[in-house]
């Protein structure tokens, strides 16, 4: 091992010292949101887990569609811009490179809750089987899949924009 290869690990042990490209700690704060998105999902789900019901005891979907969509997506809109504006600032390279990287993981979040939500509950009115509980556990099963998706497009895009940022030097 060189010495200067000594010197960087003995501040930064093991693979630490290449974590940071140019997009800086973005794809750890897209990590931290996914996770925050799981609970985030269980409290909105319990706030919707209590709409009209039919007479089989299953939930109404088209009054949960209406409210998804009137309440849910509108507040995944407003969150996913300052969302945007802290993954930005955490870039220290070109803003231009990264930023489909950093729009894709502010979106991850916010827009995999509604989405994982309405597909679920779509899927399960399809097969007249909207229930609570099956609806919350395809709900986190999906939004686990798009989570896991959407990381990896996200690690994907931050090389594409290492890349443009390091042939724009």
């Amino acid at each position: 091992m060189s010495k200067e290869k000594e010197k960087i690990l003995g501040i930064r042990p093991f693979n630490m010292a290449n974590f940071s490209g140019g997009y800086g700690y973005m794809p750890v704060y897209a990590i931290f949101g996914v996770i925050v998105s799981f609970p985030a999902a269980f409290v909105l789900w319990t706030g919707f887990a209590i709409s009209f019901k039919n007479e089989d005891g299953a939930l109404d979907y088209q009054i949960l569609k209406r409210r998804l969509n009137r309440i849910v997506l509108p507040l995944c809109l407003i969150l996913f811009i300052p969302w945007t504006i802290f993954l930005a600032t955490t870039l220290y390279g070109s803003i231009w490179a990264y930023a489909l990287a950093t729009v894709w993981a502010a979106a991850i979040p916010g827009i995999g809750i509604y989405c994982s939500m309405l597909f679920s509950a779509k899927l399960l009115a399809a097969k007249e089987k909207l229930t609570k509980g099956s609806w919350l556990v395809l709900t986190l099963i999906f939004l686990a899949a798009i989570a896991l998706l959407g990381l990896y497009i996200m690690f994907l895009l931050t090389d594409l924009g290492d890349t443009l940022d390091s042939l724009s030097r």
